[in-house]
């Protein structure tokens, strides 16, 4: 269950548990307040999609699908609702609550529970922290963000599950192939350096930036990619002309294929200040990427194996992240090394891991 099949990382993974499943022969709904985003379009046809077409409530939200989805529940009876995000689960929660309809619900976290950004994240997350306990179970992408749900609601350890997030290789490692519509990705006489994300102050871009600045002005023929849309963009680029480097910075955009644009960059950079478990930085791995991240809380250190497969600065450290990706590019990762790594979190394995405790949760 989801709001839309969006721009966005939970989104993205939402869509590919679902694809996943439905792949191994299970009756998988992706069910949506409305049918329409970045995502809907690659949403694989073993899944069926449903579309509640909530109606817009102000200040309601999300919670509007309530009575809808209850209906889809006791109509479809399915044996495991899985929801993500916090306002979300939310709704799931009611939902279970109001259905007549005996179905484990799931809710998951992809993002560290003590970081709420807004007044109204903060608000929802107080609501949550009574109302989790209601869940049959929180499932976490990591054991960072398991960790702070326990500390923060009333949920005790043992209702938590760590399930983390798969994404699809072969796709991806296809898709790297194809060509990028930017000289600069191009150009061997050029060191690229790529960035992908939401453009908004908790993705750290402002960091990157800085800290390319100084890369730039020690190593000219360095480039800075930034892929990705956000109410960040103006503010960004506005930077990137103070800073001088306007000339070697790009935004191009949201784009359905970033793998071409990470497996064409001389150093992939996720300079985040808050992250659950980066998907985009697990995506780098499957694209061979060297990788140079902020060891923010949670997920880098898990994904890079305390800096095995990558190099960690510390959040809003602009110089550190300067000469951590000088470092990278002079030394940079064996391609086949960051590939490797990324196997533990294929499609394969995450599609293994969510039909266990699929079955599990089905049993009890």
């Amino acid at each position: 269950f989801t709001p839309a099949p969006s721009f966005g990382g939970a989104q993205r993974v939402t869509v590919n548990i679902a694809n996943s499943l439905a792949q191994r022969g299970h009756d998988v709904d992706l069910v949506a307040g409305r049918l329409e985003g970045e995502f809907a379009s690659v949403i694989g046809d073993a899944v069926n999609t449903v579309e509640l077409d909530i109606p817009h409530v102000p200040g309601v939200g999300i919670l509007a699908a309530v009575p809808k989805l209850a209906s889809y529940l006791e109509s479809r009876q399915p044996a495991v609702l899985f929801a993500s995000r916090t306002h979300t689960n939310l709704a799931a929660l009611a939902t279970g609550a109001l259905a007549d309809v005996d179905v484990h619900v799931a809710i998951t976290e992809h993002s560290p529970f003590d970081y709420q950004a807004t007044v109204r994240d903060r608000a929802t997350a107080a609501i949550a922290s009574y109302l989790y306990t209601y869940a049959d179970d929180v499932v976490t992408v990591s054991q960072g963000v398991a960790d702070t749900v326990v500390d923060n609601t009333r949920v005790s350890t043992d209702r938590t599950t760590v399930l983390n997030n798969p994404i699809d290789i072969s796709a991806i490692r296809s898709k790297a192939d194809e060509p990028v519509g930017h000289e600069w990705l191009d150009d061997p006489e050029l060191e690229p350096i790529v960035s992908v994300g939401r453009l908004e102050p908790v993705k750290g871009f402002s960091t990157l930036l800085e800290a390319f600045a100084a890369v730039h002005d020690a190593r000219p023929e360095t480039r800075l990619v930034v892929v990705g849309k956000g109410p960040h963009r103006e503010r960004l680029t506005s930077l990137a002309r103070e800073l001088g480097i306007e000339d070697s910075v790009v935004f191009p955009g949201y784009t359905d294929n970033p793998y071409a644009y990470m497996s064409r960059a001389s150093v992939f950079a996720m300079p985040s200040k808050v992250e659950g478990l980066p998907t985009v930085l697990i995506e780098a791995l499957a694209c061979g990427c060297t990788i140079v991240s902020t060891d923010c809380q949670y997920g880098p250190r898990e994904i890079l194996e305390d800096g095995q497969y990558g190099r960690l600065t510390e959040v809003g450290d602009a110089e550190r992240m300067a000469g951590a990706i000088c470092d990278a590019l002079d030394d940079p990762t064996p391609p086949e090394r960051s590939r490797e790594r990324a196997q533990y979190f294929s499609m394969a394995a995450g599609a293994d891991r969510y039909e266990s405790y699929i079955h599990s949760a089905a049993e009890d």
